[in-house]
């Protein structure tokens, strides 16, 4: 009696089934977390709502034009802060305006008029330190067009 055996590697045939059922498969979407950085948000501000803000002293000030314009006039209650200093008085500043903040003052930035960008570019930064921060739209020339008061060289 012989008996033999044959192997083969081929895959068996199958067929596919006769009443096919149809699997309807669902994911779920991967939640990811964003991984940026919470940040604030600079916003314009008329000079209506500023003067009240400033008349009720729930305000921070900062001018941001060099010192020289600010020595000349400024607003009353305006701190200088001149654009290019940020980086070397940001820190200090930071405190001043954690403490105004956490009264709920107001943060408001400005220079010139609506061409000048330094206030602007000081309150992108700022908010990017996730501050919430406002702009004198059209700056310190609004203040003086309405005939508000300045504070002068000398007073």
């Amino acid at each position: 009696m012989c008996v033999m055996f044959i192997v083969s590697c081929a895959k068996p045939e199958t067929k596919p089934p006769e009443n096919p059922q149809k699997v309807e498969i669902k994911s779920k979407p991967v939640q990811m977390q964003p991984k940026l950085k919470k940040l604030g948000k600079s916003t314009g501000m008329g000079i209506e709502e500023f003067f009240l803000l400033q008349q009720s002293g729930d305000v921070l000030i900062y001018d941001v034009r060099v010192p020289y314009f600010y020595a000349i006039d400024h607003i009353p209650g305006a701190l200088n802060w001149p654009h290019d200093l940020y980086e070397k008085q940001v820190q200090a500043r930071d405190i001043e305006i954690q403490k105004a903040q956490a009264v709920g003052k107001k943060v408001v930035l400005y220079c010139f008029g609506l061409t000048c960008a330094e206030a602007r570019n000081v309150a992108r930064k700022l908010a990017f330190r996730d501050y919430e921060v406002y702009v004198l739209t059209m700056g310190i020339d609004s203040w003086r067009d309405a005939g508000l008061p300045l504070v002068k060289a000398g007073q």
